[in-house]
């Protein structure tokens, strides 16, 4: 294999294995390397590209475990870290969502409040009318009382009623106008 193939390969699994990597990239990756590789075994391809000749033994297998491992604990670390950003995303959620109630609520409350300050200027305005004109009343009466105090007293005049014959007079001409009117001159008193 050419080390120009050797390189593209490389850079393949590079990519593949890199911490930004998306799933779908490291797929891709991988397929790269499979492809520049043409089936050739890692630890074969690293030792030609090394210079290492191929009858070398490989890289022990411990250090193949121990990436691995390390691989796996990273995958374990971005899925707890995935799950955390989640979590977070949602209760941010959570709180534009109650931000938003509170926003509807506070904009409720004050339109409540502008209807309550016209409602008292109103009354207001009206006390003002009414107490006002209690007071113009109030100095009426005190003006009238103090003009009824200043005055002698004087006993209520009544007129004098008409005596019953007067209506019953009346009554009848309303009645029968042809009959004669009573006069208090000619009618006397009854006596028993």
């Amino acid at each position: 294999m050419e080390r120009n193939k050797w390189e593209t390969a490389l850079r393949c699994l590079e990519i593949a294995v890199h911490s930004n990597t998306s799933d779908e990239e490291v797929i891709a990756a991988v397929n790269g390397f499979r492809r520049t590789a043409d089936g050739m075994p890692l630890g074969e391809l690293c030792r030609e590209f090394a210079g290492v000749p191929v009858a070398a033994p490989a890289a022990g297998p411990d250090k193949f475990d121990r990436l691995s491992r390390d691989n796996i604990e990273l995958r374990q670390r971005i899925e707890i870290l995935e799950a955390a950003q989640a979590a977070a995303a949602e209760r941010a959620d959570v709180a534009e969502s109650r931000a938003r109630e509170t926003a509807e609520q506070l904009h409720a409350a004050e339109a409540r409040a502008v209807i309550a300050e016209q409602q008292l200027a109103e009354f207001q305005a009206m006390y003002g009318r009414i107490s006002g004109g209690l007071h113009d009343e109030n100095l009426g009466l005190r003006r009238a009382l103090d003009d009824a105090r200043r005055r002698p007293a004087q006993p209520p005049t009544q007129a004098a009623a008409a005596p019953f014959r007067h209506m019953l007079s009346a009554a009848r001409q309303r009645h029968d106008p042809a009959a004669p009117a009573v006069s208090s001159a000619t009618v006397r008193p009854w006596t028993a």
